[in-house]
């Protein structure tokens, strides 16, 4: 046998296979740039459509909302007791359209890296007020106490109109989850690099399991009495995405009546 001419067939096999192998996968690898490059185009067309719609529907709901506070508080003509009602209940829809909708415009915005923070010297206490002024009805209708142990002179470096969207999300899940007549707390602590804030609420206290889940995007409570709570399951990875913004991080921690919902952000300018 002719070992030198089996060795010359033997090598050009091999080449041959290891040729087509590499065409193979260059037409792969093409195949798969232009499947890449045709999500990411619709990827980017579904999020500036959810921005736009989402921005369109921003300005009309407030309107909308305004014209039906306007009449259900009597500014346009005296109401009855089932038209008040009735107007109530369309106010409270009309809210939880109008938080979905903002919820979806940061969404588009943390998608498309638009998600700046503006940072700028503000006082931590206005934004807290605000946010209570927000909720004040619903706190009253859940009778729950209020606390705030935010100093009133304690002024920061941060996006005000973010902190604002963090402190409503907080507030707006305390109230939900938290028992009728419980508490809800706000503290403050300066550390040696951040500026530590929190959020407690009394309620059911949440699971490890369901805990590390909490900030994720579009995720809810699943417990037979929390599915009963109408939600994105947007709020908490939106305040997530702010936070660390700021060069921070969120969390909750579980304590013997409730849950405390924590985040510090860097110190800077204050």
């Amino acid at each position: 046998m002719d070992y030198r001419l089996l060795f010359y067939f033997v090598s050009i096999f091999f080449f041959l296979l290891l040729f087509t192998i590499i065409i193979y996968y260059k037409k792969k690898i093409a195949y798969l740039t232009r499947c890449n490059k045709s999500l990411l185009k619709a990827n980017k067309n579904y999020l500036d459509m959810l921005g736009f719609v989402s921005h369109e529907l921003k300005g009309i709901m407030g309107s909308v909302i305004m014209c039906v506070y306007s009449v259900r508080d009597g500014f346009l003509g005296m109401m009855n007791f089932h038209q008040r009602k009735a107007l109530d209940a369309a106010v409270r829809n009309l809210e939880r359209l109008e938080d979905t909708v903002k919820n979806y415009l940061d969404l588009s915005r943390i998608e498309k890296g638009e998600l700046k923070a503006r940072k700028r010297k503000i006082n931590i206490k206005d934004i807290t007020m605000q946010a209570k002024d927000t909720f004040s009805k619903q706190i009253s209708e859940k009778e729950m106490v209020f606390k705030d142990n935010v100093p009133k002179d304690l002024n920061i470096f941060a996006d005000k109109d973010q902190l604002k969207t963090v402190y409503d999300n907080l507030l707006s899940n305390a109230i939900k989850y938290g028992k009728k007549g419980g508490r809800i707390i706000l503290n403050f602590e300066k550390l040696e690099e951040f500026l530590q804030f929190s959020v407690y609420n009394d309620g059911e206290v949440i699971s490890q399991a369901k805990r590390d889940n909490l900030f994720k995007k579009f995720y809810r409570l699943s417990t037979e009495e929390y599915k009963k709570i109408s939600g994105t399951g947007l709020g908490l990875f939106i305040t997530k995405k702010i936070v660390e913004n700021h060069g921070g991080r969120i969390w909750v921690e579980p304590k013997e009546k409730g849950n405390e919902f924590i985040f510090k952000i860097k110190k800077g300018g204050e």
